[in-house]
C-alpha cells in the first residue's frame, strides 16, 4: 500500500512530516528493528527502557522505507511523519494496512486482577457454540486460540499490530473475539485501534505494583478499559461487591453500565450457589426471574466469574439457555483449581493463584470440601512486586493448616532472598517448611498427605517451565506431581 494513502486510511492526525509520502510502497509493517524486512514501514516505539528511534538509522539499513515516530526524524533519506500516540498510531496502521473492520466482529474484553481467565475461557465456549471453533478467537494468560488453532501466549495481551497481522492473514475471519486484557496492556497503548463492544471488569486485588507503584495507578490503568477503549454505546459489565468495581461504575456513568454481584443493588444479583469436588452451581436474580447456570468448574471464586459471564453474555442478548450450555460445557480452564488426577486418598490441586487474594480464594474455596488439613505449596516470583510478599505468607497461614514455602520462578534474584521476605509475614505457630527446591517440596507435600487432606500447589498453574536467571526450565506442577506420586507408590 502506498505510504501515504495508508496514513489517510487509517486516520492518523499528523504533526509533521518529510520528504515525499507518497513516493514508496509499504510492504509490512514492523515495531521492532530486528523485525524489519525490506519495504516495511518501521513504527518507532518510546519504550519504558529503550527508545525505538534510537534503532530508525538500524531499521533503514535492513530497507525500511518509510518511519513513524512521536519525533520529527533527522538525517534520513526515507519518508517519516511525526504523531503524538504512536502506540494508538501502531494499532490504526495494522487495522488500514490488513483492511480489518473492528465492526464486522464481536469484542469482548476482560480485566481484572483475578477471573479473566475463566471469564474468556467461558466467553470462548459460548462463541464456539454459535459460530463453530473457527468462528471465535480468543487472546489470554495460557494461549491464543485463532479458530480452531491454538498458538503458545507471548503475553496475556498482545500488541494490536499483531491482532491485526493474524487477523489480515486470516483464511476465515472471526465473528467474535474475547481477551483479557491486562493493565500493563491499557497502561501502554498496545490495544491501540481496538474498540470493545463489551468490556468486563472483574475485581481489583493487589498485583503489579512493581509496574504501576500503587493501587490508584493500577486501577486507573483498569479503568482505561471503559472509558478510551470501548465503544459508544458500549456494554459494561461490572463486580460491584469490590469497591474498586463499584467506585468505576460511580466514574464512568451509568450508560451501558450492568452489574453484577451479592450486593442487593446488583443488576444481575447473586442469591445462592452450591460448590463441590464435581462443580459449581450459581442461582441468579436477573430481572426479578430467578435463574440457575451451573459448571464443573470449582470454587467459590468461580460463583463470581460464572456471574460475570452471565452478566456480559445477557448484555449482548445472548439467551439464558445458550448462557447455561456454555458454562456446563467448560469442564476445565488449565491451572485453575485443576484437580490433578493421582490415585491417592488426598486431594491434590494445581492453581496459579499469585497474588494474596488469589491464594485465599483457593484455599477458602477447597476449605469446605476437604474433611482433613489443607497442606499449601507456594512461594512469590522474583523481579515482581515484593510488598506482596509478607502479605501472601499472612493469607497462607491464616487459611491452611501447613505451608510449605518454596521457589517460584526466581527469576534474576535469589529464591533464599525471597522466602526470608515472604517468612516475615508468616506468623511462626503455623506449621511450615522451608524447601527452596520446588520438586522437594511437591514431593514433602505428597508425603506428609492423609486421607481426606488437600494439597494445594499454587503460583504456577498452567505454566510448563520454572524461569531462573533468564532461562525457562522444562516444569509442570501437574506432572511434576503425578511422576512423584506414581514413584512413591510403586517404591512402596
Amino acid at each position: 500500500m502506498n505510504f501515504e494513502a495508508l496514513l489517510n486510511k487509517s486516520g492518523v492526525p499528523i504533526l509533521a512530516q518529510g520528504n515525499s509520502l507518497g513516493a514508496v510502497e509499504i510492504a509490512g509493517i514492523a515495531a521492532d528493528s530486528r523485525s524489519v524486512k525490506v519495504g516495511d514501514l518501521f513504527v518507532a516505539i518510546p519504550g519504558t527502557k529503550i527508545d525505538g528511534t534510537a534503532f530508525i538509522a538500524d531499521a533503514v539499513a535492513k530497507g525500511a522505507v518509510a518511519i513513524v515516530g512521536e519525533r520529527p526524524v533527522a538525517g534520513t533519506t526515507v519518508p517519516w511523519v511525526q504523531v503524538a500516540h504512536v502506540r494508538q498510531t501502531l494499532g490504526l496502521l495494522g487495522a488500514a494496512f490488513w483492511d480489518v473492520a473492528i465492526d464486522n466482529f464481536e469484542l469482548i474484553g476482560i480485566t481484572g486482577t483475578n477471573g479473566k481467565t475463566t471469564v474468556a475461557h467461558l466467553f470462548r465456549k459460548l462463541y464456539e457454540l454459535r459460530y463453530g471453533p473457527e468462528g471465535v478467537w480468543m487472546f489470554g494468560t495460557i494461549d491464543y486460540m485463532l479458530g480452531g488453532v491454538r498458538a503458545a501466549a507471548a503475553h496475556t495481551t498482545p500488541e494490536s499490530l499483531d491482532i491485526f497481522r493474524l487477523l489480515g492473514g486470516a483464511t476465515v475471519r472471526p465473528k467474535a473475539l474475547v481477551m483479557e486484557v491486562s493493565s500493563h496492556s491499557l497502561s501502554l497503548d498496545r490495544i491501540g485501534g481496538l474498540s470493545f463492544d463489551c468490556a468486563v471488569f472483574t475485581n481489583l486485588t493487589q498485583d503489579h505494583l512493581d509496574f504501576h507503584g500503587t493501587m490508584e495507578q493500577y486501577y486507573l490503568a483498569k479503568k482505561r478499559l471503559f472509558t478510551d477503549y470501548a465503544k459508544k454505546g458500549a456494554r459494561r459489565i461490572v463486580n460491584i461487591d469490590d469497591a474498586w468495581g463499584r467506585r468505576l461504575v460511580g466514574e464512568t456513568g451509568p450508560e451501558g453500565i450492568l452489574t453484577y454481584g451479592k450486593a442487593a443493588d446488583a443488576d444481575i444479583r447473586i442469591v445462592n450457589f452450591s460448590c463441590t469436588w464435581e462443580g459449581t452451581s450459581v442461582e441468579l436474580l436477573d430481572a426479578g426471574e430467578l435463574v440457575t447456570i451451573a459448571s464443573p468448574l470449582r470454587g467459590a471464586f468461580n460463583v463470581y466469574n460464572m456471574s460475570a459471564f452471565y452478566a456480559g453474555a445477557r448484555s449482548l442478548s445472548i439467551d439464558a439457555p445458550s448462557i447455561a450450555a456454555a458454562c456446563a460445557g467448560v469442564a476445565i480452564v488449565p491451572g485453575r483449581m485443576e484437580v490433578v488426577p493421582l490415585n491417592a486418598p488426598f486431594a491434590v490441586v494445581v492453581d496459579y493463584a499469585h497474588t494474596p487474594d488469589a491464594l485465599v480464594n483457593i484455599l477458602q474455596a477447597v476449605r469446605p470440601m476437604t474433611v482433613g488439613r489443607i497442606i499449601c505449596v507456594f512461594g512469590c516470583g522474583g523481579d515482581r512486586d515484593r510488598t506482596k510478599r509478607p502479605i501472601m505468607g499472612r493469607a497462607v497461614a491464616d487459611c491452611a493448616d501447613e505451608a510449605i514455602v518454596t521457589s517460584d520462578n526466581p527469576r534474576y534474584e535469589k529464591p533464599e532472598a525471597i522466602i526470608a521476605e515472604i517468612l516475615a509475614g508468616m506468623p511462626l505457630d503455623i506449621p511450615h517448611r522451608i524447601i527452596i527446591d520446588r520438586k522437594e517440596a511437591i514431593y514433602k507435600a505428597l508425603s506428609l498427605g492423609k486421607a481426606g487432606d488437600c494439597i494445594v500447589i499454587a503460583g504456577k498453574g498452567h505454566e510448563t517451565y520454572q524461569e531462573v536467571a533468564g532461562v525457562r526450565h522444562p516444569f509442570d506442577d501437574r506432572e511434576i506431581a503425578i511422576t512423584l506420586w506414581n514413584g512413591m507408590i510403586n517404591h512402596a
